[in-house]
């Protein structure tokens, strides 16, 4: 190479016939390459691609379908939840009641049973005395000398 810059030459390559040879060895060699190895290659990339897609939006989906049954099953337990408080709550109110019947009851029987021991002592006391005038009478019309 350093020898034909010395001599003056100038250009190192020279175009002859065998440049034209290497461009169509060059030309059929792509041309059968991208046939054979290029075109397939890309065509499996292609495949990979439409199907890392694909999974992606149906794990997208999948996911998405996920988090609507998580939100209504959230919001179903919310419901029962508050249906049990709901419950707990009315049958809470029912024993108050039921507790609140009983003590008025409760109250009118000891009223009730005040009231027939009143009368009974009333009735003891009014007997009692009418035999202790009977008494003192019959005590006041016997002489006591006797």
């Amino acid at each position: 190479m350093m020898l034909a810059f010395a001599e003056g030459g100038g250009n190192i390559i020279s175009p002859d016939g065998s440049l034209i040879f290497v461009l169509i060895l060059f030309l059929i060699f792509v041309f059968v390459l991208n046939r054979i190895l290029f075109r397939p290659i890309s065509r499996v990339l292609d495949e990979r691609q439409t199907l890392t897609e694909g999974s992606a939006n149906e794990a997208r989906a999948s996911r998405r379908r996920y988090e609507a049954r998580l939100a209504e099953y959230e919001a179903t337990i919310r419901e029962a939840r508050a249906e049990g408080y709901r419950r707990s709550e009315q049958q809470r109110a029912a024993a108050l009641e039921e507790r609140r019947h009983l003590i008025e009851e409760a109250k009118l029987q000891a009223h009730d049973q005040i009231d027939r021991a009143r009368t009974e002592i009333e009735r003891q006391v009014a007997g009692a005395r009418a035999a202790g005038r009977t008494t003192g009478t019959a005590q006041a019309r016997r002489p006591v000398g006797r």
